[in-house]
């Protein structure tokens, strides 16, 4: 791109000219196909519908900006500055945005099929029922980020980062989620399906009815996770990680079985017995956490509590499953 007398001249990158115009602010529903527009400046441009199909972006200047219903398809907008742009609608199928800031932006309902977002900047972006399948989103960064029915299939999501990400009805079925950051994020009825969550940090997530039917949470972090509702099905998890997460109200037979299991894993069974004789809880005076997580009832405790059997933790697994998980 460059200027003849304060006339604006594209080209495409054989060097064709493609438009001219004595303003880049409105290029509404303009054929810039393979535009060169490396470093551009087109910050608060109007380029609604525009045709940029293959078209260079590389490093351009398109803070605000309107690409809303555009065509981006196979556009390259590596390093890019979108933040605040509006790219509702818009095609970015196969588009290259690796280490594009994306902060803020509006890609709701955007195809974003298999493009490369590969350590992007998702801050806080709208990506509400955007086409995310089999995108590269490996160390994006998607904190706050709206993904409320997003299709997120066969992604790879691999380290990026999802703390307070909003992925509501979400479908990441056969996602690659190994080392992603899914702390407080909510999952609330997301398809997990398959999905690989390998060393994935889930500590405190909304996982409430969502479907883990032969997912990976091998090595995964569950703390304070919320599992309720949740179908679990041939799902891959390791027994005393699970037991970490929230699991609230149990019945009274399976809460004695589980404050059984967590005296039996602290140093001092004992202060179990104290405890339900008004003492002080029994974790108050010690280094080590509980091994589950749940609401006590100390009341349940009578004085053969430590002479009764301890279940495994995968028995104690299979029974909060068939009780607080989807049948």
């Amino acid at each position: 791109m460059h200027s003849e007398d304060g006339i604006h001249v594209i080209c495409n990158m054989a060097g064709e000219e493609i438009w001219r115009g004595p303003e880049l602010a409105n290029l509404s529903r303009a054929n810039l196909t393979g535009a060169d527009l490396r470093e551009a400046d087109l910050h608060e441009a109007d380029l609604s519908e525009a045709n940029l199909s293959s078209a260079d972006l590389s490093g351009a200047d398109l803070r605000g900006a309107d690409l809303s219903g555009a065509d981006l398809s196979s556009a390259d907008l590596s390093g890019a500055n979108l933040r605040g742009a509006n790219l509702g609608g818009a095609a970015l199928s196969s588009a290259d945005l690796h280490e594009a800031n994306l902060r803020s932006a509006n890609l709701s309902e955007a195809n974003l099929h298999v493009a490369d977002l590969r350590w992007a900047d998702l801050r806080s972006a709208n990506l509400r029922s955007a086409d995310l399948s089999v995108a590269n989103l490996s160390s994006a960064i998607l904190r706050w980020a709206n993904l409320t029915s997003a299709d997120l299939s066969e992604a790879n999501l691999r380290s990026a980062i999802l703390r307070w990400a909003n992925l509501t009805g979400a479908d990441l079925g056969g996602a690659d989620l190994r080392w992603a950051d899914l702390r407080s994020a909510n999952l609330r009825s997301a398809d997990l399906s398959v999905a690989n969550l390998s060393e994935a940090n889930l500590s405190e997530a909304n996982l409430t009815s969502a479907d883990l039917s032969e997912a990976n949470l091998r090595s995964a972090i569950l703390r304070w996770a919320n599992l309720t509702g949740a179908d679990l099905g041939g799902a891959r998890y390791c027994p005393p990680v699970l037991l970490l997460a929230s699991w609230g109200v149990v019945s009274d037979e399976l809460c004695l079985d589980l404050m059984r299991y967590d005296a039996a894993n602290h140093p001092e069974p004992g202060k179990f017995i104290e405890w339900a004789n008004g003492g002080d809880c029994p974790y108050s005076s010690v280094q080590i956490i509980r091994a589950a997580n749940f609401l006590e009832k100390r009341e349940l405790i009578k004085p053969d509590f430590l002479d009764r059997p301890v279940k495994s933790a995968l028995q104690l697994c299979e029974l909060l499953i068939a009780e607080k998980c989807k049948k």
